[in-house]
């Protein structure tokens, strides 16, 4: 079948290259330098298709016919045209120019504008990293390379989610995350795209750069373009990745207490607080009865944590086919990814199909369709934080002394034939074997994506153009889940879980634009459409309780009740019209103005009606006024945008839900009472900027100043007791984000086998909540055991209260008679904020002959995160930092925790400076754990610096494949997260947290390991 496919494809592409053909080869140097130049951009005028020189300057091209005109393009220099004739050969040497600096950018509905004429910040990023050093997520791959982007990954492991945020964070109860925009239409999300198809990613910050794309906009959009099919036969290439995974962080525990507390080992301890492992024989621990022996060496065990975690992988394999005339162009590519991640059993499979047509059906009309299928299997996908499912839970639990021999052998049959877990402390509430959790707690998640679109444009007249569009993105997704009787606490009768859920969002749009030169100096465009989104969404779950009645027989007959949930979704509709218009002089001066009307079905119909415009002004002023030759171009720019936005469904009535139980079962109503007065919310943003180049563009800097304010944010405020309910939906708030970003682009060294070129990035964004309500100054966001997430009125976004020390007047630590803090009651400390100071990366990239090498830096300077995984091993006695102390003469504030300062309380009320001795395990047992711990004593710096990728490749001349059937190969040893230079957390990664939530930011909680990955990268092109 596989087989047939592929000659079905070859056979189109073979039809559609019939026409008369031939391939153009030539060489292209810098006219000053007298030097080949790579990179240079050579393409049919008129068409899509072309090619790149390679790093000494050639090129080789298939052209159609005799009449076909090349068109030379490259940054800095001016471009030429030359007509093919009967020429086999063409050399050209490109002269540096002015006005040659114009990059083409991809910004609102896909359409293409020069980079010099945009009034607001975009910024574009390569992709050629995105298929050699990959990721299973594509926005991992961005991390440290776009300024003010903010990426955090979930500790799902393969497959997880990302959390992803442009210039801070702006709302209080919904999503701060951009608008994804793929070939011109939104998508839910890139993170399972294939890298191998992606053409482009320009990222549109904030409002004033993609005011035009609606509510889910304001907070910036990422807009990918993918490859499509090129004019000159067909081309087949295979990119092959391989790349391993291994454990980068884990914490320094101690080797030299074992199991038990107070200093006397016990069997069944799950701590670490025992007597010295000095090698005695001391009583099994497993309840076993077929264990081989009744004793064993109390002895440290290094590996038993590390042991744990494998290897992991990400291999990949595109097979990639594009060709076409100059009416018919095609794409078609297959990938194939299979992962596996440090934990074992936590295994990924990914098939993705991409097909692309373009037609041009007649002069006028031209076709443009796509359809890319996805389909992901992932098993075992980690559960997160403190689900007892989560298998690094258990094993960072695990005690120094047991063997990963013992601990290993994960079960055993009883006297009574049922199937235990062998575990140290039989029923535990909070401990598990971890190798019982990964192969007895199964999970299995399917999702099959379909992400398609069909656009017609017909050109009504010169400079006359309409476009229609339809597109769709749909998700089906299927779970099941087995957890084995004898799975403490949340399954000790086993359980079987299904589940099917379904997301669709279906975009229907047109627009009609219209340009035209007026004079020699006066330009203008307007376009103006409108767009029709259907959002629906369902989901369906049954499980058998905890009462199955054959131990791990799963299926949903084997209960005496199935639980079942149907979930109905949340319908959304939302109706837009826009406009916007660009007017420019002497092509230096650029006036955009852009209006768009949303009518939103989550709205009040008196409100459900809302207006926002945008306004940008850019003049390119070394087009105006001359300048040293030293200084090579100047732009200014400033805009103003305003985008309004919705609410989620359901907000504006009371909503009811039944459950099982009882004779009937049972209906409850929602808690929080509707609004129907609610407002649209309304964001507000300036920016100002200026890119300015010097010396012929080898030294370029580009900043941006930016403020943003959302107003009318949706959210709860507290309803009095006896009200029937417990809070109400209403409008208020201001959130402000106010900030700046400098890209610098520096070429150190341009020669004519060797370049070096430095791009670093620097911003700083300062969140603040300017107002939220007057009856409600402060959000619980959400909480856990450590810690709230709260959003406060004149504080920073994002603040993090949890227990903390008592102190007094003067901010003492009162320490209680057994010479251990005493503690405040509640969340009341504030210990943590998750917000940089600033976030920068540094790529260096450097080409010398057919050797290239990039590496990328990534920095964050400054934030908190909260661990409540250090306060639970540190309260096991499973870190070096325990050591201290074990057999007492702790003295806080003096020999111990010397940076504050103690008092205890005499009996007269006064405060005397603290002598009291205490031990480690009072300290650490009284400070963390799990129900109360102190946030205060587990809080810590989130400054990082680390080396986020490396590529190191080489391109084998295409002179040496000639007679071969090959005409490109390159080969790249590709890495990312080789280390860190610098990270202040130690044990933590700040980039992983529990979720992709708002609240999940600056929230550590028995993530897997942080990876180092490293491998190679083998490009083929036939």
């Amino acid at each position: 079948m596989k087989k047939s496919l592929l000659v079905l494809f070859l056979a189109l592409f073979a039809f559609q290259g019939m026409a008369q053909e031939r391939t153009v080869t030539g060489t292209v140097t810098d006219e000053d330098a007298d030097s080949p130049l790579p990179g240079v951009s050579i393409l049919i005028k008129g068409t899509n298709t072309g090619t790149i020189t390679d790093i000494d300057g050639q090129y080789s091209i298939s052209v159609p016919d005799a009449q076909s005109v090349l068109v030379f393009s490259y940054l800095g220099y001016a471009s030429q045209e030359r007509v093919v004739g009967n020429n086999s050969e063409i050399n050209v040497s490109l002269s540096s120019e002015l006005e040659a600096l114009s990059e083409v950018v991809v910004t609102a509905f896909g359409l293409e504008r020069e980079k010099k004429a945009l009034t607001y910040t975009v910024q574009d990023v390569s992709t050629q990293e995105l298929s050699e050093a990959r990721e299973l997520n594509v926005m991992n791959s961005l991390s440290g390379k776009v300024a003010g982007l903010s990426i955090n990954r979930s500790g799902s492991g393969v497959g997880g989610g990302t959390r992803v945020v442009l210039r801070g964070n702006r709302s209080i109860s919904g999503d701060s995350q951009p608008l994804y925009i793929v070939d011109g239409v939104p998508a839910n999300g890139i993170e399972n795209l294939n890298p191998d198809d992606i053409e482009s990613i320009n990222v549109l910050k904030g409002p004033n750069a993609a005011a035009l794309y609606g509510s889910r906009a304001n907070n910036g959009a990422i807009v990918v373009n993918t490859k499509r099919g090129r004019e000159g036969g067909f081309q087949v290439s295979v990119n092959t990745s391989y790349m391993f995974d291994q454990p980068l962080i884990l914490a320094n525990f101690q080797n030299v207490y074992g199991q038990g507390s107070n200093g006397n080992y016990a069997p069944g301890s799950e701590f670490s607080w025992g007597p010295r492992m000095d090698g005695s024989s001391v009583a099994h621990w497993s309840p076993d009865p077929n264990r081989p022996n009744d004793t064993y060496s109390f002895s440290p065990q290094p590996d038993n944590i590390s042991d744990f975690y494998q290897t992991g992988h990400n291999l990949a394999t595109t097979l990639a086919i594009t060709g076409g005339n100059e009416r018919n162009q095609t794409y078609f590519s297959y990938t194939y990814t299979d992962a596996a991640g440090v934990v074992p059993g936590n295994a990924l499979g990914r098939h993705s199909i991409n097909l692309r047509l373009t037609n041009k059906l007649s002069e006028k009309l031209t076709l443009d369709s796509k359809v890319n299928y996805i389909r992901q299997d992932i098993d075992n996908q980690l559960a997160q934080g403190e689900n007892f499912s989560n298998p690094n839970r258990h094993i960072m639990r695990l005690p120094r002394n047991i063997t990963t021999e013992d601990i290993s052998r994960f079960e055993f049959t009883n006297a009574s034939g049922l199937l235990r877990q062998n575990y140290f402390n039989p029923g535990s509430n909070g401990g598990a074997n971890p190798y019982w959790t990964i192969n007895r707690n199964l999970r299995k998640n399917t999702s099959d994506r379909i992400v398609a679109f069909t656009s017609l444009s017909y050109q009504l007249a010169e400079g006359l153009t309409v476009l229609g569009r339809a597109a769709l993105d749909r998700s089906f997704g299927n779970s099941e889940e087995k957890l084995y009787n004898d799975s403490y606490i949340i399954a000790q009768n086993g359980r079987y879980s299904i589940g099917q859920s379904e997301n669709m969002e279906i975009n229907t749009d047109f627009l009609i634009s219209y340009e035209k030169t007026l004079s020699q100096d006066w330009y203008f465009n307007i376009n103006a459409g409108g767009n029709s989104r259907i959002n629906r969404n369902s989901s369906l779950n049954s499980n058998t309780g905890q009462n199955m009645v054959v131990p791990n027989f799963f299926a949903l007959t084997n209960t005496q009740q199935v639980v079942s949930t149907h979930g109905v979704g949340g319908p959304k509709d939302v109706n837009s019209l826009y406009s916007f218009a660009q007017l420019a002089w002497k092509n230096a001066i650029f006036l955009d103005i852009t209006a768009r009307n949303d009518w939103s079905s989550t709205l009040p119909k008196d409100n459900w009606s809302f207006f926002y415009p945008s306004v940008g002004l850019n003049a390119v002023v070394s087009d105006l006024v001359q300048f040293p030759e030293w200084f090579t171009f100047a732009k200014v720019r400033g805009s103003f945008a305003e985008v309004g936005n919705d609410t989620s469904p359901y907000q504006l009535q009371r909503t009811a839900a039944f459950a099982a139980g009882g004779l009937g079962g049972y209906l409850s109503l929602s808690t929080t009472l509707p609004n129907e007065n609610l407002l649209p919310e309304t964001t507000q943003s300036i920016e100002l900027g200026g890119d300015f180049r010097f010396l012929d563009n080898r030294l370029g800097v580009d900043f941006t100043y930016y403020k943003t304010n959302s107003f009318n944010q949706l959210f709860t405020v507290a309803l009095p007791v006896g009200s029937g309910a417990s809070s109400f939906f209403t409008n208020g708030g201001d959130v402000q984000n106010e900030g700046i970003e400098v890209v610098l682009n520096i070429t150190p060294i341009r020669k004519a086998d060797f370049n070096w070129n430095i791009t670093a990035n620097f911003a700083r964004n300062i969140s603040m909540v300017n107002e939220i309500n007057d009856q409600r100054p402060s959000i619980v966001v959400g909480s856990d055991f450590l810690r709230q997430f709260r959003v406060e009125e004149g504080k920073m976004f994002g603040e993090v209260y949890s227990r903390g020390y008592l102190r007094d007047d003067q901010g003492r630590v009162i320490v209680g008679d057994n010479g251990v803090p005493r503690t405040t009651p509640g969340f009341t400390v504030r210990v943590a904020n998750y917000n940089p100071i600033w976030l920068g990366g540094i790529q260096n990239s450097f080409n010398y002959k057919n050797f290239r090498a990039n590496f990328t830096i990534d920095f964050r300077q400054g934030g908190s995160i909260a661990s409540l995984t250090n306060a639970i091993i540190y309260a096991d006695g499973m870190t070096e930092e325990t050591l201290q102390g074990r057999e007492g003469g702790l003295i806080f504030g003096e020999n111990f925790m010397a940076h504050e300062t103690a008092v205890r309380e005499t009996e007269d009320g006064t405060f005397v400076p603290n002598d009291i001795e205490t031990t480690a395990e009072l300290f650490w047992v009284n400070m963390g754990g799990r129900n109360a711990p102190i946030g205060e004593v587990f809080s810590y710096s989130a400054t990082n610096v680390r080396l986020r990728e490396a590529v190191i490749g080489y391109t084998i001349p295409a002179a040496k494949l000639e007679g071969l059937p090959l005409n490109s190969v390159s080969i790249n040893f590709v890495a990312r997260n080789l280390f860190f230079f610098l990270n202040e957390a130690k044990n933590i990664d700040p980039d992983v947290t529990v979720g992709t939530s708002a609240a999940a930011q600056g929230f550590d909680s028995f993530g897997p390991p942080t990876a180092r990955s490293f491998g190679f990268n083998v490009n083929l092109g036939f």
